[in-house]
């Protein structure tokens, strides 16, 4: 929980300060200073996009082999995407806002794809179900046994 002091504006003025979250979905409520209920809550999406770091800033690890030599994917700004048509996950520019970029992760610790699942009210605080979103997963079991790449996939819980 965060607290912060506040000198009150207008102490003629009843007791009440809105709240709000901005947002694709924002939220807001009102709350009575004099009254704080544990009851009300702001709801929100934490979206997070999965981006190879190079691509943004251009510096690299030095303990790690450079994959291509081309200057101009230094500053692409390559994130996951998922391509609507083939479910096949790509890296493509990062869009701020399309769905099919972003991702969560659940309590259990997997990567959901929020652009394969239906639209969430974030002013509901109904539990999002496992069972309707798909997460991030290797396509098959060469990447732990033979030291070989795998693709990436989209896969149900």
């Amino acid at each position: 929980m965060t607290s912060l002091d506040y000198a009150w504006d207008e102490p003629v003025l009843p007791p009440f300060i809105m709240l709000t979250v901005k947002g694709a979905g924002s939220s807001e409520i009102v709350c009575s200073m004099n009254d704080f209920q544990d009851s009300k809550q702001l709801y929100y999406e934490n979206f997070i996009y999965i981006a190879a770091t190079y691509t943004f800033s251009g510096l690299q690890e030095p303990s790690v082999r450079p994959v291509a030599s081309n200057k101009d994917a230094a500053y692409a700004e390559l994130v996951l995407d998922v391509s609507p048509k083939t479910q096949r996950v790509v890296l493509k520019k990062k869009e701020p806002g399309k769905r099919s970029q972003l991702w969560r992760m659940t309590s259990t610790g997997m990567l959901c794809h929020e652009g394969s699942s239906v639209p969430h009210n974030p002013q509901k605080p109904s539990p999002r179900s496992l069972d309707s979103c798909m997460i991030l997963d290797i396509a098959g079991l060469a990447a732990v046994t033979d030291n070989r790449y795998e693709p990436l996939m989209l896969r149900r819980p």
